[in-house]
């Protein structure tokens, strides 16, 4: 009997990979992918800072050697007028203020600070022992800024240059400007621009850690022009006298005089915020509701008026916005004056919240503190009461009602079971109700008490057709 013998191998066949295993591959070189371009990205960040702060010292040395190649009248600064002439520092000179350079792949801005140095050694323009010859030395520092990785970069280098022989002429003044904030501190790094067109000046300094800048040799003139600024700081300046300005300023330009040292201080701080809202009781925006604005720094006083009128660099109309409301930026601190103007269909102006005891219409903004400033409105067809809380003021010679702040005003209606109570505000005002719905007709009770004060009760009939007044004086104890 023949038979068939079959005879089975070993099977071999080859597995690819799953899409799961794939997916994961393919996410594992992203990472490594996006990590080494990002590495290398940032080494090349690096070694580009590295090259340009290179760059910057060379070209701030190099600067510097040019400098010291000048003869010592030469060593001062100079401008472009914008006219094809030249405005000058103290001392004028010929170096150029300020230069874009092209170098090293990047572009560099170069600033050139020079100043007379009054050295204590043989006195000072102040006195103790007193210097009449302030102008000893020269001091100039090149500083280069350019754009780097992580924003604005710079290098510096500074050097002093003696005169030959004796001093200069002592025919110049020494002007010196001090910079403060509102509380008295010095404030450093303010800039410091000053114009002289009589004398052909046109520079611009910072002051140091005491809130100072001086340039001894400083022309005789009376119309040296300051403005004084620094970043997120509201700026100030002089202003021509009147008729040059429509107002009698408060900060002249300044004068020096020959042979003293010539002072003035100027007073800046953090800026601010201003949010004007209109609002109803229940703190519901109003919209497009028409207002003037002005206050803030004030820079001098009305023309031939009596009492004098102060004049203020800001000033401002609405309305609000759909939203009910509208800002305004970098403002200075200091009061501002708020009204609304025209009429608010179905409304009544009430106050301004936060307000100024005893002065209508005002609010105070704080040096670096952003100010919301609501004028708030009663709408006249909700049935409401509104409580005026005043006190009689003599101190004039005549009685005049002042508003109470912080009096305490409680409403009840036992009947229908309401008990509410309001302190008021600077306004001496206490609306009622305090949230919707409108106050029921019916007889009230109230309570109204205040510190220094007779506490006064009384009743009042609330009809519930709209908005009712009700003016309570306190007599003091």
């Amino acid at each position: 009997m023949s038979g068939t013998t079959i005879s089975c191998g070993k099977e071999s066949r080859k597995r690819g990979f799953s899409l799961v295993e794939a997916l994961l591959l393919l996410f594992l070189f992203s990472v490594i992918a996006t990590t080494s371009y990002q590495l290398f990205t940032l080494g090349a960040n690096r070694i580009l800072d590295v090259r340009k702060k290179l760059g910057a010292t060379a070209l701030a040395s190099e600067r510097m050697e040019m400098i010291r190649s000048l003869p010592y009248d030469s060593i001062g600064t100079k401008k472009s007028d914008g006219a094809g002439g030249w405005t000058y520092g103290i001392p004028p000179g010929d170096i150029l203020e300020t230069e874009a350079v092209s170098e090293s792949g990047g572009i560099f801005s170069v600033h050139t600070v020079a100043q007379y140095i009054d050295d204590s050694f043989d006195g000072k323009a102040s006195g103790g022992p007193l210097d009449v010859v302030p102008t000893d030395y020269k001091r100039v520092q090149v500083e280069v800024s350019w754009n780097g990785s992580d924003g604005t970069q710079q290098v510096d280098t500074w050097s002093t240059f003696s005169p030959d022989g004796v001093e200069q002429p002592s025919n110049t003044g020494v002007l010196s400007v001090n910079v403060l904030d509102s509380s008295g501190a010095s404030v450093e790094g303010a800039s410091v621009h000053i114009v002289n067109t009589a004398s052909g000046i046109d520079l611009t300094a910072e002051t140091d850690s005491f809130g100072n800048q001086s340039w001894p040799g400083a022309p005789p003139s009376t119309s040296y022009m300051i403005a004084i600024s620094k970043n997120g700081y509201y700026g100030v300046q002089t202003y021509p006298a009147a008729p040059a300005s429509a107002f009698n300023p408060l900060d002249l330009p300044m004068s020096v005089v020959a042979g003293s040292v010539n002072q003035k201080t100027f007073v800046v701080d953090h800026s601010s915020s201003i949010t004007v809202r209109s609002e109803d009781t229940f703190s519901t925006a109003i919209p497009s509701v028409g207002f003037t604005i002005t206050g803030g720094h004030q820079v001098g006083t009305e023309l031939a008026t009596i009492p004098l009128t102060p004049v203020y660099d800001f000033s401002s109309t609405g309305p609000t916005g759909t939203d009910g409301e509208k800002s305004y930026t970098a403002r200075s601190y200091g009061r501002y004056l708020l009204a609304p103007t025209g009429t608010v269909s179905g409304y009544r102006f009430l106050r301004l919240d936060p307000g100024v005891s005893d002065t209508d219409g005002a609010f105070d903004v704080v040096p670096g503190v952003d100010q919301t400033a609501k004028m708030v409105f009663a709408n006249t067809s909700v049935g409401s009461l509104l409580f005026a809380v005043t006190r009689i003021d003599n101190s004039g010679g005549t009685a005049v009602n002042r508003p109470v702040e912080t009096a305490t005003v409680r409403l009840q209606d036992v009947a229908i079971g309401y008990d509410a109570t309001i302190v008021t505000g600077p306004s001496g005002q206490a609306y009622f109700p305090t949230t919707m719905p409108v106050l029921a007709p019916g007889t009230y009770q109230y309570d109204i008490s205040a510190t220094g004060y007779v506490t006064e009760t009384g009743s009042v009939v609330v009809t519930g057709s709209g908005l009712q007044d009700e003016t309570v004086t306190l007599t003091a104890q």
